[in-house]
Order: C-alpha cells, then structure tokens, then sequence
C-alpha cells in the first residue's frame, strides 16, 4: 500500500529547529508565571507559619528570631526557582537560535527585588 504510506507521511508533522527555538522561547516566558506560585508559598509562609505556632503576626514582639528568618529564607528559595527555571528554558531558547534575553533579566530582578525588601522588611520593618 504505497499511497497509504504517503498519506502517513503528510499527516507527520516535522518540528524544525526555528520552529523548536519559537516554541522554548515561549515556554521562557511562560515561566515567569512561576512567580505566581513562588507569591502565594511566600505568603503562606509569612502568614500560616507563625499563625500555627501561636504567633499572631511574624514581626510581633514575641516571635523567636529563627521563626522570622526561617520565613525570610522560605521566601529568598520560593522566589529562586522560577529565575532558575527561565534561564534554563532561555539557554536552550538561545541554543536553538531565539534568544530571550529579557524575560531572563526580568526573572532576575524580581528576584532581586523581592530578596532586598525581604531582609529590608527583616532589619527595618
């Protein structure tokens, strides 16, 4: 059956590497929405933990210095992986010819910014 084949082989849809490096700097982007998550776990962490301790908010007068440094570090790791992630996708983007310099610098200083108001809040707040 010659034609069937023929059929089989139209209907096979072949990524080329353009097409690939399109689709991985997409996900790139697509990974930035990690922060959403890393947003809610930071503020389950700032909210749930003291909470279940006894603590009514994590910068009262009586909350141990772990406790608020444990909550500090939950979030500086939570707001770590999605930089992690996107520049993992934005490498093999590159790789495959689409560079995504920009979502990969925006993770960063989220990062960034998320991290200093963190210690900001701890030291000052």
């Amino acid at each position: 059956m010659p034609g069937r084949r023929v059929a089989m082989d139209d209907q096979r849809r072949i990524i080329t590497t353009d097409r690939a490096g399109s689709i991985w700097a997409g996900i790139t982007w697509c990974s930035l929405l990690l922060f959403i998550v890393a947003g809610i776990i930071g503020m389950m962490a700032q909210t749930m933990l003291p909470a279940n301790l006894g603590y009514p908010q994590l910068h009262d007068s009586g909350v141990p210095t772990w406790l608020t440094w444990t909550v500090v570090g939950l979030d500086v790791v939570a707001f770590f992986i999605p930089p992690l992630v996107t520049t993992s996708c934005g490498r093999k983007a590159k790789r495959l010819g689409h560079p995504v310099r920009s979502a990969v610098q925006i993770a960063w200083a989220t990062f960034a910014v998320v991290t200093v108001i963190s210690f900001l809040l701890v030291f000052f707040g």
